[in-house]
């Protein structure tokens, strides 16, 4: 279910939105380079979290963070996850569907970070979604258990936890961020697969 087997021209026929995330992603990595590198001030000119400029009317951040980053580690930590993560997801709902459940996701997660959180800094990362992707999938796995392969579910769950016990380690992790989108993958899936009349052939696919 998660392996990438496909080659690169295949890859962008079949994932189109996925491709799209990660490409714009990369565009802001290399144009974050010839700009200096990650720091505040480069975070915040290419559209990273930042509450102030937020509540003074520029609420597209509350969706733009979601495709920057705060370092080179970040975004190469967030590249695979996306990637391994969306895909799937993308081949149940279709690329438009999957679009729309993404920025959902990532505006939920912002928003959740402009009221229960109080960062100094602007911020930026493609977790808050990434964590929503991960809601969708528990959902899955609780409700429909018996269309997921042992090792898949398997996966998901490990997965999931050991991210939030990263979420909860590793100094500067935005935790509001990652369990906003989480919570909201989770609110938004019986929405989403109520007539998802195809769900087994999906995810067996």
């Amino acid at each position: 279910m998660f392996r990438i087997t496909e080659d690169f021209p295949t890859f962008i026929r079949r994932y189109p939105v996925t491709t799209l995330i990660v490409g714009i992603c990369t565009i802001l990595m290399i144009i974050t380079t010839f700009m200096g590198g990650y720091n505040i001030n480069t975070i915040a000119q290419l559209g990273g979290y930042d509450k102030q400029l937020i509540n003074r009317g520029q609420i597209w951040r509350l969706l733009t963070y979601a495709f920057g980053h705060m370092s080179y580690a970040h975004f190469f930590l967030n590249m695979p996850f996306i990637l391994i993560f969306s895909r799937p997801l993308e081949r149940i709902l279709g690329s438009i569907k999957f679009l729309l459940n993404y920025v959902y996701m990532s505006v939920f997660a912002s928003i959740i970070i402009h009221f229960f959180s109080d960062y100094p800094i602007p911020l930026a990362g493609s977790s808050g979604p990434g964590y929503g992707l991960l809601g969708m999938y528990i959902f899955l796995v609780l409700k429909h258990r018996n269309k997921f392969p042992t090792y898949d579910k398997r996966f998901i769950i490990t997965f999931t936890v050991m991210g939030f016990i990263m979420t909860f380690l590793i100094p500067g992790i935005s935790i509001s961020g990652h369990i906003g989108g989480f919570v909201g993958g989770i609110l938004l899936s019986p929405f989403v697969f109520k007539k998802q009349k195809n769900l087994e052939f999906s995810i067996s696919g």
